[in-house]
């Protein structure tokens, strides 16, 4: 019988076309039928979408039959299609609603088991590739929900079947706890708040506290207090939540509310008068501030409501609304207002509800085991839910559990900062801050803020944070100061962000506060003093309580940075001198060139084509003071960068999604000698994607000397018959003064830098430049004065050679003028070699195997090798680098570490390491010395050579 129901029903649909998605606005649908057991209604007691929802009251094993257009399924459809609805319970019990899919046979398919624990509203998405069942038959003809043992009713709504897209970061929640394999994934970061709610903590629970740790608490919570203390309610944002509320209309209605729906960002339509975590912020936040600074009851009543509406809506504990990806960034202010109300949510009938709802959705329940190896995306992590975290374990009334809460939060922190492998997000060996598999300024910046609080907070006490860690984040710190002038980062290493992005106060006063937290640098200082010095650079001529303290010890401003900084975890380069700082900047195949959106940096192609990008005016120094402006700004023409001169509209992001091409060429990066002086280089080439020319292929190379860069390029190919190969030596706005002129021996940038071509076409202009906005394709304008060598349409094997003289003063132009003051060595394919008068450095660039001829000191080199070396008294100061991160998995993310690499370098004569290094192995034979280095994280090695 059960089957012929099942072909009379499938013969019945197989015509019909039943909408993807299903409302209960104006009648129940006819596809939906109660056996003798189940009542079926509309009800306006609570909805989560429109003004009503389907109300089923239901016996034990009662069902609810659903008849659908028949639907088949494959891989590819199980991965993509599912079903998406909420539900709201109002009695909590330990059962379940079963849902089964059933092909035309009536047999059981696909199901799963939401739990009924919880109360309000709650998300049931899930795809057909994470449900139960034998999955054999893959047509699916009806759903069935299946009734707990106990009489009850639910409430069903913002009802899609099928959801032919699902979303790829649903959230597996108390009522689905298997639900989506992604959120297990172990690189994610987002989703997994329920899976970290199964962590228990390690550490012991304390009887009792001492009188110190008491008073340590106490020190914690007031310095928490200020740091959230905003003086005065900002009316603003006080009127901003009244009018919310208002326009959601909340109030109170059966055992729940109803009002505007809450959902995460993925569903919302604004439109329908919908809401969603931020609204959340906006008047929480805004009726704490009245209640806490104006003595507001209103505002405090309605604080209350508005907090007891969000839980019954979903924002609560064991909820995963569905999807719950990048929610830290639309919370913050929840909790930094909730810690000014604690004493009223002390006092409230529904406390726990509160708190536990606070605690899961800060992620609290991570922090009960150390930092788990391979977790990534740690800087969004640190910057949106770390106070939220500190502020969720100081609200738990149990002083014990505060005391468990602190210490496994501090753990936490501390294994969290030390150095991750591969691309994932955290901070590097070198330094840099990864975010989005990269090296990205832009994410690190509200960061530091925070982690600076945390230390701060936690500083001279048990609770704070490792010296390991500490030390893993003072790199990042002196990272961000090198290549930062003053405060903003060069376009090469902007992410999606190229004209945007700084160091802001807070980040600097984080400076302050790690070098309070105790002395870095094995000098046995009361605090850090280089990092105290850094702080007051940074803060100019402003004033606080920690300047003050500084200078009273004898702390003075540091200087700029001095010197060459080696950051191959982003293939990069900072070349810095008195008050100035260039950034070089190449990609390979563990580094992408540019993070590119379908509306974010759509034109940012170029950024890692060799850019040379030089920061040096302004007070203080910035992008838009050095002429890096974005009116006007010809995207094919970041300085240093050889490309092909594309209309925008070939330039315009490629694909749909996201663009972070990699290359598929090892060697890309840069190395130093002595810390003081560099050479950058790159095997550059195009990857095969629309608009791209896959055959664009070069060799380029920066040797920076002083205040001098000597620019090489070879071997510069592209079948791009259309559109002119060109190397920008500069683009800058036009502000006056000076313009650049073939046929002068030295071109000026009109910022003090002066450029000469010793071979190449060189065109040059200075002309207002129409161009478009990176987001929103707007017309822009603005006068630039430009200068770049054109290598043709199509070039085979073109070349370039130029000198940059940054900020040089009139003698020194005239001497160089008169005298280059280097020699280039070799410049083809093979190699880029050059000798630099001055500094008596030679430095190599070993594309491929080399073999130099008559040379004093090299008998061969390795391919892929940067090597430089320099007179040192009785000595040969050497140093050897592969910028290739060597990871062996090439993936957007990975927790593949980088690997060791061995280069020999074969010497004339015989030589010996003065300071012997585990990384150098020394054979010597009959007329010359075998140098075999060992070399990881993109490091160059440097050691002292003596003859004998």
């Amino acid at each position: 019988m059960t089957r012929l129901f099942f072909l009379c029903l499938y013969l019945l649909v197989s015509s019909a076309v039943f909408p993807q998605f299903i409302g209960f606005e104006d009648r129940i649908p006819e596809s939906f039928t109660g056996n003798s057991g189940s009542k079926l209604a509309l009800s306006s007691l609570y909805y989560k979408e429109g003004t009503q929802s389907l109300e089923w009251s239901y016996k034990p094993g009662a069902t609810l039959e659903v008849s659908i257009e028949p639907l088949r399924l494959d891989k590819k459809k199980e991965a993509s299609h599912g079903i998406t609805l909420w539900i709201y319970n109002e009695k909590s019990q330990n059962d379940s609603i079963r849902v089964a899919f059933l092909d035309k046979e009536g047999e059981v398919s696909y199901g799963f088991a939401y739990q009924l624990k919880a109360t309000g509203w709650r998300a049931c998405w899930i795809s057909f590739e994470h449900m139960q069942g034998g999955k054999q038959s893959k047509e699916i003809v009806a759903y069935r929900l299946i009734a707990p043992k106990q009489k009850g009713r639910i409430f069903i709504d913002r009802l899609t079947f099928p959801m032919k897209e699902m979303n790829l970061r649903t959230t597996p929640d108390q009522q689905m706890p298997y639900n989506n394999a992604l959120s297990f994934r172990d690189l994610w970061h987002w989703c997994r708040v329920w899976q970290w709610e199964q962590y228990t903590y390690e550490l012991p629970l304390t009887a009792q506290l001492s009188e110190e740790q008491r008073q340590q608490l106490c020190l914690i919570e007031k310095r928490v207090s200020e740091a959230v203390d905003v003086k005065k309610a900002p009316k603003e944002q006080v009127d901003a939540a009244y009018k919310l509320f208002q326009t959601a209309q909340i109030s109170r209605s059966g055992l729940g509310f109803t009002g505007a729906p809450l959902v995460a960002p993925d569903e919302l339509d604004r439109t329908k008068g919908e809401i969603s975590w931020n609204d959340l912020e906006t008047m929480l936040s805004g009726f704490a501030y009245d209640a806490t600074y104006n003595h507001s009851i209103q505002a405090q009543k309605n604080y209350f409501t508005v907090f007891d509406y969000a839980i019954d809506q979903g924002f609560a504990f064991g909820s995963g609304m569905g999807t719950n990806h990048h929610y830290g960034y639309q919370v913050r202010k929840i909790y930094t207002t909730a810690w000014l109300m604690r004493k009223a949510i002390y006092g409230r009938p529904n406390r726990d509800a509160i708190l536990s709802a606070l605690c899961f959705w800060a992620a609290l329940q991570e922090t009960r085991k150390p930092y788990q190896y391979g977790r990534d995306e740690l800087l969004d992590s640190w910057h949106t839910l770390l106070m939220a975290k500190t502020i969720s374990a100081l609200l738990m009334p149990d002083e014990r559990e505060r005391d468990r809460a602190l210490k496994g939060l501090s753990r936490w922190v501390s294994t969290s900062l030390n150095y991750t492998p591969g691309t994932l997000g955290g901070i590097k060996v070198d330094g840099t801050t990864f975010h989005h598999g990269g090296f990205y300024p832009a994410y690190t910046t509200g960061v530091f803020a925070v982690l600076g609080q945390f230390i701060a907070f936690t500083s001279g006490t048990e609770y704070e944070v490792s010296v390991s860690g500490r030390q893993a984040l003072k790199s990042a710190f002196l990272a961000m100061r090198n290549y930062c002038n003053l405060y903003e980062w060069g376009i090469g290493i902007s992410g999606r962000h190229p004209f945007g992005g700084s160091m802001n106060k807070d980040d600097v006063a984080a400076f302050a506060s790690l070098a309070l937290a105790g002395d870095l640098s094995a000098n046995g200082d009361s605090f850090d003093h280089g990092l105290a010095a850094d702080y007051l650079r940074l803060l100019s001529d402003h004033k606080t309580p920690q300047s003050a303290y500084f200078k009273e010890q004898g702390i003075l401003p540091a200087k700029a940075p001095q010197g060459f900084f080696v950051y191959n975890y982003g293939s990069a380069g900072i070349f810095r001198r008195a008050n100035w700082m260039v950034t070089l900047k190449g990609y390979n195949t563990d580094v992408w060139g540019a993070e590119i959106y379908a509306k974010d940096n759509r034109y940012g192609r170029y950024q890692s084509y060799g850019s040379v990008q030089i920061f040096g005016k302004g007070h203080p120094v910035s992008r838009d003071a050095s002429g890096f402006v974005a009116q006007g700004w010809d995207w094919n023409r970041l300085p240093g960068t050889t490309t092909i001169h594309l209309p925008l509209a070939l330039l315009d992001s490629p694909l749909r999604g996201t663009t972070m091409a990699k290359s598929k060429e090892n060697f890309s990066g840069s190395s130093a000698l002595n810390g003081a002086n560099g050479v950058f280089a790159m095997k550059l080439m195009e990857r095969e994607l629309k608009n791209f020319t896959s055959d664009f292929v070069a060799r380029k190379s920066v040797f920076c000397f002083d205040n001098r860069m000597i620019c090489l390029g070879s071997g510069i190919s592209n079948s791009n018959t259309v559109y002119p190969t060109e190397t920008t030596l500069f683009q800058c706005a036009y502000r006056g003064g000076e313009k650049p002129a073939t046929g002068r021996y030295w071109l000026t940038d009109g910022y003090d830098n002066y450029y000469h071509v010793v071979e190449g076409t060189v065109r040059t202009q200075v002309a207002e430049q129409q161009s478009l906005h990176e987001k929103t394709r707007a017309q822009t304008s603005g006068v630039f004065a430009s200068a770049w060598i054109d290598h043709g349409q199509a070039p085979k094997g073109s070349s370039y050679e130029y000198m940059v003289l940054i900020q040089p003063d009139a003698s020194q132009l005239k001497r160089v003028e008169e005298e280059r003051g280097y020699r280039v060595l070799r410049r083809d394919d093979t190699a880029h070699v050059v000798f630099d008068e001055t500094t008596r450095i030679t430095a190599y660039a070993a594309f491929e195997a080399y073999q130099p001829q008559g040379d004093e000191l090299l008998q061969s080199l390795p391919a892929e090798v940067l090597v430089m070396h320099q007179p040192d008294k009785d000595y040969i100061r050497f140093s050897v680098c592969d910028p290739n991160l060597n990871i062996l998995e090439k993936e957007y993310t990975t927790k593949e570490p980088s690997r060791p690499i061995e280069k020999t370098i074969v010497l004339k004569g015989g030589w010996k390491v003065v300071m012997p290094q585990e990384q150098i192995r020394v054979v010597r034979r009959a007329q010359q010395t075998e140098l075999t280095v060992r070399l990881q994280h993109g490091q160059p090695i440097e050691c002292l050579l003596q003859a004998f």
